[in-house]
């Protein structure tokens, strides 16, 4: 009964809810970075989309730098989107290929004369974002490659360790302790060489170029250049290259195969560039060489309570991994926006709506009560109208919506007393 102990034992609870609401965030930031690809999965409502703006800032920024603040984290959202960094997009039944990929579109040059150009979509433009920080590519690679001949090199011929001369052997461009190896087939460096070197790897659609490239950094680092290697002008160190993410909304709403076309398999963790299974594909319409690079991070957002899931579940499940959000009470619980006696009624509307969709006969049994609950967010009303209309507006025809596809397969009657029911609560 004491006051302060009371006080105590709130901020205690206060602190677990918090804890719980960002375990899934934390878990779906985790397995992001160790898969590349994730879908949030859950009933509507339950905060997918809601999470994904957190889990983009997070992989972007490091998770120990991410605000606690929700405003701050949509404030360095927004800057990250206005960057290009993250990128949003939502699927629907009537994108394609030529929206998300590469498409050809018109150009009116004058009112008698039409033209047609390539133009990337919002897939390719993230992907060649993320391609160039991954690779190092810059204006003025070319520029930075010549002082690197002339300023380190420094002369004609440069002896390196390695075996005899003259045999076809791997020979350390800086020392024996370095990773990253050059092959040649003498006991000595040169210009030419070692800039034909760079041109033939340059041209390979593989991680060759990085790798060697990156014993080339080694070279410059120290020197005096006028640059920065890392910042300007070669590669950005593989633990400094800057995340992307593309966040795909209603991912099961799009045609997966006519979106993405023959991507989809290069969306794989080792199919993407520079890793072990790399693989490419000639775009159709600009006939460029497409991968996908490594630090580009896709989270999609799923409907489970949505029938055409199983249509492309198959087609997504080896590509990417699957996070349930289910409905959470203590968010509810946790809102601090409630007006007068707001929030006892939002509970009990939760309980209610909870109680019957988990009764034995009410739904489907393909599906979890877990499935169809409706979210957290449709009880987040501050004014007792406000959760009226939400009941009225939203939630009553998404029940109705769930019975007439035979998802909710009680009998009408019972499912008409039950709704009166819930309207008595608030």
């Amino acid at each position: 009964d004491n006051p302060v102990d009371a006080k105590i034992c709130n901020i205690l609870e206060q602190e677990l809810r918090r804890m719980r609401m960002t375990d899934k965030s934390n878990l779906a930031q985790t397995i992001l970075a160790a898969s590349k690809n994730i879908i949030l999965t859950g009933a509507p409502g339950t905060g997918k989309t809601y999470a994904t703006s957190e889990i983009a800032v997070a992989i972007c920024d490091g998770a120990d730098k991410i605000p606690q603040n929700r405003g701050d984290i949509m404030k360095r959202y927004k800057e990250l989107i206005k960057s290009e960094q993250i990128a949003f997009t939502t699927f629907h039944q009537s994108l394609d290929y030529e929206e998300f990929v590469e498409g050809l579109k018109p150009n009116c040059d004058d009112a008698e004369h039409v033209t047609y150009e390539v133009k990337p979509g919002i897939f390719k433009k993230i992907a060649q974002k993320a391609s160039k920080e991954s690779s190092g590519a810059v204006d003025n690679f070319d520029e930075t490659w010549e002082k690197f001949i002339n300023d380190v090199l420094g002369k004609t011929e440069v002896s390196i360790q390695g075996t005899s001369p003259g045999t076809s052997t791997r020979y350390c461009l800086s020392t024996a302790n370095s990773l990253k190896f050059l092959d040649l087939s003498a006991g000595t460096l040169t210009k030419q060489n070692i800039y034909d070197a760079y041109r033939e790897l340059k041209a390979r659609p593989s991680g060759a170029f990085q790798s060697y490239m990156n014993a080339v950094v080694k070279h410059l680092q120290g020197k005096q250049y006028g640059l920065n290697p890392y910042k300007e002008g070669v590669l950005s160190q593989p633990n400094d290259v800057k995340p992307y993410v593309l966040i795909i909304d209603e991912i099961n709403r799009g045609n997966i195969s006519k979106i993405f076309g023959e991507l989809i398999t290069l969306l794989e963790k080792d199919k993407r560039r520079g890793e072990e299974n790399e693989i490419t594909v000639t775009l159709p319409y600009s006939q460029e060489t497409f991968g996908v690079p490594p630090n580009l991070y896709i989270i999609g957002t799923m409907n489970t309570a949505d029938r055409s899931i199983g249509q492309i579940d198959y087609a997504l499940r080896r590509r990417f991994a699957f996070v349930s959000l289910q409905s959470d009470k203590t968010v509810i619980d946790n809102y601090d926006k409630y007006q007068g006696g707001v929030k006892q009624k939002a509970l009990g509307l939760f309980d209610a709506i909870s109680s019957f969709l988990k009764q034995d006969g009410v739904i489907n049994g393909d599906l979890e009560a877990e499935d169809l609950m409706v979210g957290h967010s449709y009880f987040l009303c501050s004014s007792i109208e406000e959760l009226k209309q939400r009941l009225e507006y939203e939630i009553i025809p998404l029940v109705k919506e769930y019975e007439k596809d035979g998802i909710i397969v009680s009998d009408k009657e019972k499912i008409k007393a039950e709704i009166e029911r819930w309207g008595k609560i608030i």
